[in-house]
C-alpha cells in the first residue's frame, strides 16, 4: 500500500457548504478544504473535530468521499452522540478538518476488472477510488450491500460515472436476498476476468468474508479497515490491526498510518 506523509497534511478550520440526508441514519456532508481537495488520494481520510464540549474533544475520522479542486466531501452514518450532532449541524458550521491521513489504495498493478465490494456506509472509502479508477479507463464494478433499500448508498452515484453496479440486501428489499459476497463469488465463479483485484470496505465479518473469497479464487484484494481512532497520528494505539510479518509473526499495525489499506492476506483475521 501507498503511504501518505505527513508534509502533505493540514490542520484547517472550515465551515459547512451543505449537510443533508441521502438515506435512512446516513449523511453526506460537504465542506471547501482546498489544500486537503487536492492533496487526497483513494483511501485516506480526514479527522474532524465535531465540537468541543465535554465528552465530545476527541475527532472522528471519516474517509473522503469525493473531491474537486476546493471541495470534499464525506458519506457518514449516524452510530453515536458525535455522527449524531454532525448530522445537526447546518450550513455555514464551522468545523475543524486534520486530513488527508493514512495510506493508500495501490494501483501500481492495473487491475482488469477492478471490483468494489462495499457493505453499508463502507461504500464510501471506495467512491474516490471509483472515480480514479474511471478517469484511467479501468472497468470497473460495483458491489453494494446493505441492509435494507431505505439504507442503500452511492448506487446512483457509481452508475453516474459508468461502473455497473449489482444490489444485496439483507432482507431482500432490492437487489440479492442475502449477502453482497454472494455476488463476489458468482461473478469469480462464472467470469473469465484477465486479471481482477478487489477492493472492500464493511463491516468486519464482510471483510474476512471477502479475503477467504479472494484466497480461494487466487485474487488480490486490498482492505480498507474501520477501525475506531484516536488520534489518527499513531500515538494512541487505539486502532491497531492484527497483520502476519514475513517472519511469521503477527506484530499490530495502527490503521491510522500504516493503513487503513491492508493487503487481505497481510491481515490476521482469526485475531482480529
Amino acid at each position: 500500500m501507498r503511504n501518505n506523509r505527513l508534509s502533505n497534511t493540514y490542520d484547517l478550520r472550515t465551515v459547512i457548504l451543505s449537510n443533508e440526508a441521502v438515506a435512512d441514519a446516513h449523511y453526506l456532508l460537504r465542506c471547501e478544504c482546498t489544500e486537503i481537495a487536492q492533496q487526497a488520494q483513494p483511501g485516506q481520510f480526514i479527522h474532524v473535530m465535531v465540537s468541543q464540549d465535554t465528552g465530545m474533544l476527541l475527532r472522528r475520522p471519516f474517509t473522503i468521499y469525493t473531491v474537486n479542486e476546493h471541495e470534499i466531501t464525506m458519506l457518514y452514518q449516524i452510530i453515536g452522540e458525535g455522527t449524531k450532532r454532525l448530522s445537526e449541524m447546518p450550513e455555514g458550521e464551522p468545523l475543524h478538518i486534520l486530513g488527508p491521513l493514512g495510506n493508500t489504495f495501490d494501483l501500481t498493478a492495473p487491475p482488469d476488472p477492478a471490483i468494489l465490494v462495499g457493505g453499508g456506509a463502507g461504500i464510501a472509502s471506495l467512491m474516490l477510488l471509483a472515480t480514479t479508477l474511471r478517469e484511467n479507463d479501468i472497468q470497473t464494478f460495483g458491489l453494494v450491500g446493505a441492509q435494507r433499500q431505505e439504507r442503500l448508498l452511492s448506487v446512483t452515484d457509481l452508475e453516474s460515472i459508468g461502473i455497473t453496479t449489482h444490489i444485496a440486501t439483507d432482507d431482500g428489499s432490492i437487489g440479492h436476498h442475502g449477502y453482497v459476497t454472494d455476488i463476489l463469488v458468482d461473478l469469480l465463479e462464472n467470469t473469465n476476468w484477465h486479471c481482477p483485484t478487489i477492493y472492500a470496505c464493511g463491516p468486519h465479518g464482510m471483510l474476512s468474508a471477502v479475503a477467504k473469497i479472494a484466497a480461494d479464487y487466487a485474487v488480490p484484494a486490498q482492505i480498507a479497515m474501520e477501525n475506531r481512532m484516536g488520534c489518527a497520528m499513531g500515538v494512541c494505539l487505539g486502532c491497531v490491526c492484527p497483520i502476519h510479518t514475513d517472519a511469521d509473526t503477527i506484530e499490530y499495525q495502527r490503521v491510522c498510518t500504516e493503513g487503513p489499506v491492508f493487503n487481505a492476506t497481510a491481515i490476521a483475521w482469526d485475531v482480529c
